[in-house]
């Protein structure tokens, strides 16, 4: 498959598991959070300060995992980071709110260097002409986490109370740990650098090379809009819906079909990368799409047949969901030097911060407008705007990349 080496598949079957469960764990107890905040009695903030603290943890160890990434490997990470992630998972069950919301730091902590590992490890074992469509089809165990997370768990939870849908997230993490370690040998060797200094004077090192890169630069902001609209809509679609007066039942069934078009959509956008030789300019067409549809979606108004809403779900999937595999795969191509894993960590900061920022603003517009569609005009509206101009912009950066991380 793509000329991929025995070694090469490890790493791919390992960053597949990885993704999904990285999705997973980070929406489990958002899926279950009622069951828990009633037994801890918890207020209705209990959600909220749960992922605003496991965001924390992830911007924090974004940023510093790229320096652990080279001194220990790759897949050395993956299995620490998995195991803490274990025990996170352990401490939030304890009957104290406090030990659950700190848990979601640990969490957070735990989850943040997966996705540099796992990109360092897949951009050792891919040919650069393969990087679009194999990074897209790793990002579409994603989506597959989180339908694991909206089906299975609250499953679990009902039957057997939400500690045993918490212990299914725990062993799948410890089955992946387990693989991890199984090919931490071949996935590590010629990687680790002894001499890697690890001080607080290095842990800054990711947001240094995407500063002082300029196509790494652009990226860190384009992450920023394109993942707080994506967030925006994951979070505010099925709310929307049901201000139009469409059933409960029927927005989480859109909210599915998004979700498949983010599969689908991640696998076109790669194939599309691939073909036309730029992820720079799939990734403007994506965005145009991306803001071309979800002001469509503000259109929406009570009376619409249902079909006509899920074709529009389907399509925003496509584009607003669909876009991070091309993403991670231009990241990767930019990073040289070797240094896959600070360059995804540096940039991945900075779409927490897209995460977390842009939801709230958007809810704040919700909350004194009275409705939805100003908040979907303006993130529509930066999106497209900042697609259009990395459109027109041309590859020199190239050249200012080689020179700035020579530095």
């Amino acid at each position: 498959m793509f000329g991929l080496t025995s070694i090469g598949i490890q790493a791919f079957l390992a960053a597949m598991g990885i993704q999904l469960v990285s999705s997973l764990m980070g929406t489990a107890v958002a899926s279950i959070a009622p069951e828990i905040a009633k037994s801890l009695n918890a207020n209705s903030t209990f959600a909220g300060l749960y992922i605003g603290f496991l965001y924390v943890g992830a911007c924090i160890s974004s940023l510093t995992g790229g320096n652990f990434i080279r001194r220990f490997g790759p897949a050395h990470i993956c299995k620490t980071a998995l195991t803490v992630a274990i025990i996170s998972l352990l401490l939030c069950m304890v009957p104290l709110e406090f030990a659950v919301i700190f848990s979601a730091f640990i969490l957070g902590l735990a989850k943040g260097p997966l996705m540099p590992a796992i990109n360092t490890m897949l951009s050792r074992q891919v040919h650069k002409d393969h990087y679009n469509t194999i990074f897209s089809i790793k990002q579409c165990a994603g989506p597959v986490g989180m339908a694991l997370s909206g089906l299975v768990i609250p499953f679990l939870t009902v039957r057997y109370g939400w500690r045993v849908g918490l212990s299914f997230v725990a062993v799948l993490c410890a089955l992946t740990a387990v693989w991890s370690l199984m090919i931490q040998k071949s996935q590590d060797a010629n990687y680790q650098f002894k001499d890697e200094p690890i001080s607080l004077s290095h842990l800054t090192d990711s947001m240094k090379l995407v500063i002082h890169t300029p196509l790494l630069r652009r990226l860190a902001v384009l992450s920023i809009i394109y993942k707080g609209l994506q967030m925006s809509v994951l979070a505010y679609l099925v709310v929307f819906l049901s201000d139009m007066k469409f059933s409960l039942v029927f927005g989480g069934i859109a909210l599915a079909v998004s979700n498949f078009g983010a599969i689908v959509g991640r696998l076109f956008w790669g194939q599309v990368a691939d073909k036309i030789r730029s992820s720079r300019k799939a990734l403007a067409f994506c965005g145009i799409l991306m803001g071309a549809f979800t002001i469509l979606l503000s259109f929406i108004s009570p009376g619409w047949e249902e079909w006509i809403v899920l074709v529009i779900s389907f399509l925003l999937g496509i584009n607003s969901l669909g876009w991070s595999g091309v993403f991670f795969a231009q990241v990767a191509k930019t990073a040289l030097g070797g240094k896959v894993a600070e360059a995804t960590g540096g940039v991945d900061f900075f779409s927490f911060l897209g995460a977390i920022f842009v939801p709230m603003f958007f809810g704040f517009l919700g909350h004194h407008l009275g409705e939805f569609q100003t908040g979907f005009w303006i993130v529509a509206v930066l999106t497209i705007i900042s697609a259009v101009y990395l459109l027109f912009v041309s590859d020199i950066d190239q050249s200012q990349t080689v020179n700035s991380q020579r530095k």
